[in-house]
Parts: structure tokens; sequence; C-alpha cells
């Protein structure tokens, strides 16, 4: 059975629709069909990127143990908080670039990375923090860190999914969803991309240079047996 490159994405699952959480959390319906594709019961998923711990309350759906880890304190505590009821999912306050796990134990690595050029956590000290990170170049270093740490704890055979969109910042065009394929391909063989496509509105703005941005790339990676 063949799988298509595309998925439209509708309503948030309504089991977790009504949850309290913070800022920009995801789907868990976004997260769940990946999960089941590429893992089975019990496996180990890792969220390097955990943000508000929507890969952990995916994970909890799927019967999957999940692992994630989040450098802002307030961010981590927050997500600590909406997973309290799944005990069986870690959520810590950590640098993605040195994970507290042991090499070649993780099933599938499933993320959605910290833009460059948003406005979150600009005040933070801590260069982990890749939301804080204004020069593109040190962005990418950081993220070639990062992968290649999450490299070392997946298992041979292993998937990652990371989700990524290029960016608009202010008038310049930064394609991010290719230069993160190129730094992760240091690391994993790339496999293929998906791309999930939201129902997002349409502003009037005569620009031919401006959408809005309605999709998102899946860039799908695996480690060499």
């Amino acid at each position: 059975m063949g799988i298509s490159s595309w998925r439209v994405l509708g309503a948030e699952d309504p089991e977790f629709a009504q949850e309290a959480a913070a800022g920009q959390s995801g789907l868990v319906s976004q997260l769940r069909p990946l999960i089941t594709e590429l893992t089975k019961p019990g496996d180990l998923v890792f969220d390097p990127f955990a943000g508000w711990g929507t890969t952990l309350v995916a994970c909890a759906a799927e019967g999957r143990l999940g692992v994630g880890i989040e450098i802002n304190p307030s961010r981590a505590e927050e997500a600590r908080q909406r997973v309290a009821r799944y005990p069986e999912q870690r959520m810590l306050c950590g640098d993605a670039r040195t994970p507290p796990l042991d090499p070649g134990t993780v099933d599938l690595v499933l993320c959605d990375l910290p833009y460059f050029g948003t406005h979150l956590d600009l005040e933070a000290p801590d260069p982990g923090q890749m939301y804080a990170l204004r020069d593109y170049d040190a962005y990418l270093a950081a993220l070639d860190e990062a992968f290649a740490a999450i490299a070392r704890v997946m298992r041979p055979g292993a998937h990652a999914v990371i989700a990524v969109q290029n960016r608009r910042i202010a008038d310049r065009f930064v394609p991010l969803a290719w230069d993160a394929a190129r730094v992760l391909g240091r690391h994993l063989t790339l496999g293929d991309e998906r791309v999930h496509l939201y129902d997002w509105p349409v502003k009037d703005d005569d620009d031919p240079m401006r959408t809005n941005r309605s999709h998102e790339y899946l860039l799908m990676a695996r480690k060499q047996d």
C-alpha cells in the first residue's frame, strides 16, 4: 500500500482539543499517524525540542514511551504539568545537544524544529536556545550539534521525522527546511519528504512573492543498520 507525499490536516482529536496547552503546541492528531506507522507498542519515541509536550501526549495515546527535552525551564514545566496524567511519559528540561539517553535506545525521533527568526526567548543566555540565535550560520551550527547527538541515541534502523518550514523574515526568504535537510543528511540517511497542509486563510496581498505559507515539510530520515 503506497503512502501519499502530502496530507491535509483537519481538526484536533476531540479528546485533546480542549487541553490547556500554552503557545503553539501543535496537534496530537498530526503526530499519532506517524507514531503508529513508524513504531510498535512499547517503543521509545524521543522529541529533542519538546516544547509544550504534544509528542508525549500523542505517544501516550498510542501506547508508546516518550521522552521529551525542552531547554526553556518555564515551558518544560508547563509541558510536565500537561503530561502529568501520563506517568509513563518523561518530560525533561535540558539541551538537545546533550540528551540523557543511552546510545542506540531510541526507536523514533519526532520533533518540530525551533524556527530561526521567531520572537521567542530573545533574552535567553544559553546558546543552546535556538529561538534566541540571530545569526543564521550560528543557528545551523547549533542544529548540526543537535542532530549529531540525536543520531547517537538512535538505534540502527530507527527513523527520524523532523517538521520544519521555510521562513520569510521581513522581506527575506530563508530556506530553513532545505538547509536543515542538508545538515540532517550529515548524520542520518535522508529518505524522502512529506508535506502537511494547513487550512489557513489567505490574506489580501498583491505581492506575488508572498503566500500564506500553509504547508510544512516533514524530513524523513533513517539511521543506517
